[in-house]
């Protein structure tokens, strides 16, 4: 599970967040909303360590993140809408990221490319995608080595209508009591339709400690 205790993070004289606490269970789905600027995205870069609180600790499984490890550990995590190498074939950079940790071989890697409608394109360089296409690789490197924690900012952002039913598809079969997964969306169709929890932004910032204080709609 993942454990934020007392996280405190401020940007110049701005405060995002004042001593909040809150466990993200295993097996759990959670759906972040809150207004742009809220501190959604802020939330995830902490607890996968690409920030840092200004106090306070997130602990993965126990681990402290800035003292046990670096980054969380077995996550797939798309925050920002990262890049790609512009010149290389998506084929290139999913199976550059597949060898560093070899946990899977190339036919799973095409495997995911099929199930995401990619086919045609994989062999053509990153930067001739559209933004959908862009999208679905972010989505591809994250979901691909079927990592326990899945993190994810507005993952539908630029899919069409087929494409977001399918990524909601694929995110309902990926959910087990082993995993985790935390995503932000502006569509509360997108939040109902994949959340066992959802978690604003606001309560949280406010005190809410435990899931079970928040609106769930599925059992």
């Amino acid at each position: 599970m993942i454990q934020l205790i007392n996280i405190s993070k401020s940007f110049q004289y701005e405060e995002i967040f004042h001593q909040i606490n809150f466990t993200f269970l295993d097996g759990h789905a959670y759906g972040l909303v809150g207004r742009n600027g809220s501190g959604k995205s802020v939330l995830l870069n902490l607890m996968t360590g690409f920030m840092t609180p200004d106090s306070g600790q997130v602990l993965i499984d126990g681990q402290v993140l800035g003292r046990d490890v670096d980054f969380i550990q077995d996550a797939g995590v798309s925050i920002n809408q990262p890049e790609f190498m512009p010149a290389w074939t998506g084929y290139d950079s999913l199976m550059y990221l597949a060898n560093i940790r070899k946990k899977i071989n190339q036919k799973e890697v095409l495997w995911w490319v099929d199930q995401m409608g990619l086919t045609q394109a994989i062999h053509k360089p990153y930067k001739t995608y559209s933004q959908g296409m862009k999208q679905k690789m972010r989505i591809i490197q994250a979901l691909m080595e079927h990592p326990k924690y899945l993190i994810m900012d507005e993952p539908f952002n630029a899919l069409d209508e087929q494409s977001v039913e399918l990524v909601q598809n694929i995110f309902k079969h990926f959910k087990s009591p082993q995993t985790t997964i935390i995503f932000t969306s502006h569509d509360q169709a997108d939040i109902t339709n994949i959340a066992d929890t959802i978690l604003p932004i606001e309560a949280l910032k406010k005190g809410s400690s435990c899931p079970d204080n928040h609106e769930k709609h599925k059992s």
